[in-house]
C-alpha cells in the first residue's frame, strides 16, 4: 500500500459534512476563487465532470428550500468560506438566500459539464474588473489541486502533498483490510463512533420531520402498525431510509460521510449501529466492525471511481456494511469474502442517476440486503464461482465489478444526464 495506512485512510475518508458532497465541492471550488478576488464579481464559469452535475441536479441545499448547483454556486457567492470544507453551507441564513436569489436573477452564472478522463474534475472561474481567479479540485471533494489569480498559479498541489488522495492512499488487497482489522487498537478507531452519532441524529431528523418522500418515516409508521414486522432487517431499512430523506431534502445537520459521500457514510455506519443494539455487541465490537464497513467501502470505490455510474450507497457502502455486519456477528474473513460476492451478484448494475430525495429508496434496499445476505453466508450459503460477474475469487469479482462500472457503463452517466436535463427543462 502507498505512503499511509489503514488508520490514515480512515481518519481522511470518514469526515462530517452538510448537504450533498457534489454541490458541496463545487461551493468549496467557487469559495476558493472568490477568496483571491479584491473587486466585486461580474461573472461566475463553472466547468465539471459528468458525475458531478449528474449528483448536483435534484439534490436539495442544506438551510434552504432550493435544489441544484446554481444555487449552490450562488450561495458559495455570498457567504461560503472554503477553509471550511464539506461543512461550507453550515451557517446559511435566510439573508444568505436572498442575496444568493439575486445572483441567479442577475444571470451572471454558467455551468458546463463534460465527458472527462477524470470522473472527479471542478474548475470555478471568476472575473471582475481587471482581476481573473480560478480554482480546480480533482480526485476528491476538497483536493485542491490549482489555485490561480490573473493567470498567475499561487498553488499547485504536489505529488506528495499532505492532501490525501485517491492515488496516494490506496489499498492494495482485501487481505491488507484483514491484516489490519485482526490487530487494531480499538481505542485508535473509537472517533468512528462519532460518526455513529451524527448519522443516528439525522435519522432521528428524518423520522420526526417530513423530507423528501418520507419513505423513513413511513417505514416506521408500517412497523407500528404492524403491517410490517418489527424486525431488526425492518429496522435498519427504515432508519437508514429517514437518515437520506433529511439529508437529501436540505437538513442542516452533519453527517459522517465515508469515501466522499454522506449517503454512503449513512449505509455504511447506521446499519451496524442498529445491528450492535439490537445483539448487545460490545464497543469494541461495534467500533472494529465500523473500520472494516469504511475501508471496504473505500477499496470498492477505489475500483469503480470515486464519481460512477453504479450507486456508491449499494455497491460499496452497502458492500461494506455487509461486511461489517457479518463481523459483528461472528463471521471470520471467509465469510466476509463470500458476502461481498454475494452483494455484488445480487445488487451489480444498481444505477446513479443522481442525488435526490429517491436516494432513500435505494440506499433501503442496500441496507436491506446487506442484512440478508450477512445472515445468509453464516448459514453457509453462498453464490457460486463463475455464476455471471462472480469470478474465481473474491479479487477477481471485485475487478469484473470494477470493469462493468468503468468500462460497461461508460455512456450511462451522459445519457442520464440527458434524461435528467429534459425532466428539468419539462418542469421537474
Amino acid at each position: 500500500m502507498n505512503t499511509c495506512s489503514m488508520l490514515d485512510i480512515l481518519q481522511s475518508q470518514v469526515a462530517p459534512a452538510i448537504g450533498c458532497t457534489e454541490p458541496v465541492s463545487v461551493a468549496i471550488a467557487v469559495a476558493a476563487a472568490k477568496e483571491l478576488l479584491t473587486v466585486p464579481i461580474k461573472s461566475v464559469q463553472v466547468h465539471m465532470s459528468l458525475n458531478i452535475f449528474k449528483n448536483g441536479m435534484r439534490v436539495g441545499i442544506p438551510g434552504t428550500q432550493e435544489k441544484g448547483i446554481m444555487f449552490a454556486v450562488a450561495l458559495a457567492l455570498v457567504q461560503g468560506s472554503s477553509s471550511d470544507g464539506l461543512e461550507i453551507f453550515k451557517e446559511v441564513d435566510e439573508q444568505a438566500i436572498q442575496e444568493a436569489h439575486k445572483i441567479l436573477a442577475s444571470d451572471v452564472i454558467r455551468i458546463d459539464a463534460m465527458k472527462m478522463t477524470s470522473d472527479f474534475y471542478i474548475s470555478a472561474t471568476l472575473r471582475g474588473e481587471q482581476e481573473i481567479s480560478e480554482c480546480t479540485i480533482m480526485s476528491n471533494h476538497t483536493n485542491i489541486v490549482s489555485l490561480k489569480k490573473n493567470g498567475e498559479e499561487l498553488y499547485k498541489a504536489k505529488p506528495c502533498d499532505d492532501t490525501v488522495t485517491d492515488t496516494e492512499c490506496r489499498i492494495d488487497r482485501l487481505d491488507d483490510i484483514f491484516s489490519f482489522i485482526e490487530r487494531a487498537n480499538y481505542q485508535d478507531l473509537l472517533f468512528l463512533l462519532d460518526g455513529v452519532k451524527m448519522n443516528m441524529a439525522m435519522a432521528q431528523e428524518g423520522k420526526e420531520n417530513h423530507y423528501s418522500s418520507a419513505l423513513g418515516s413511513r417505514l416506521f409508521s408500517l412497523i407500528e402498525s404492524g403491517q410490517l414486522s418489527r424486525d431488526v432487517s425492518n429496522l435498519i431499512k427504515a432508519e437508514t431510509a429517514s437518515a437520506c430523506d433529511a439529508r437529501m431534502g436540505g437538513a442542516r445537520l452533519p453527517v459522517m460521510s465515508s469515501s466522499g459521500s454522506g449517503n454512503q457514510g449513512l449505509a455504511a455506519t447506521i446499519p451496524l449501529a442498529v445491528l450492535a443494539e439490537h445483539i448487545g455487541s460490545s464497543t469494541e465490537q461495534l467500533v472494529i466492525s465500523l473500520a472494516l464497513s469504511h475501508l471496504i467501502t473505500h477499496y470498492i470505490k477505489q475500483q469503480t471511481g470515486r464519481l460512477s455510474p453504479v450507486c456508491g450507497c449499494a455497491i460499496a457502502a452497502g458492500i461494506g456494511a455487509a461486511a461489517g455486519m457479518t463481523l459483528l456477528q461472528g463471521g471470520e474473513k471467509e465469510h466476509i469474502h463470500l458476502v461481498i460476492n454475494n452483494m455484488i451478484g445480487s445488487l451489480a448494475g444498481m444505477v446513479c442517476d443522481g442525488a435526490k430525495g429517491g436516494c432513500s429508496y435505494k440506499i433501503s434496499t442496500a441496507v436491506g440486503e446487506a442484512y440478508t445476505q450477512a445472515l445468509v453466508v453464516l448459514d453457509n450459503t453462498s453464490i457460486a464461482k463463475f455464476d455471471g460477474i462472480i469470478g474465481s475469487d473474491v479479487e477477481r469479482t471485485i475487478t469484473n465489478l470494477a470493469i462493468l462500472s468503468r468500462q460497461g457503463m461508460g455512456e450511462v452517466d451522459s445519457l442520464l444526464v440527458d434524461i435528467l436535463s429534459e425532466a428539468q427543462a419539462e418542469g421537474f
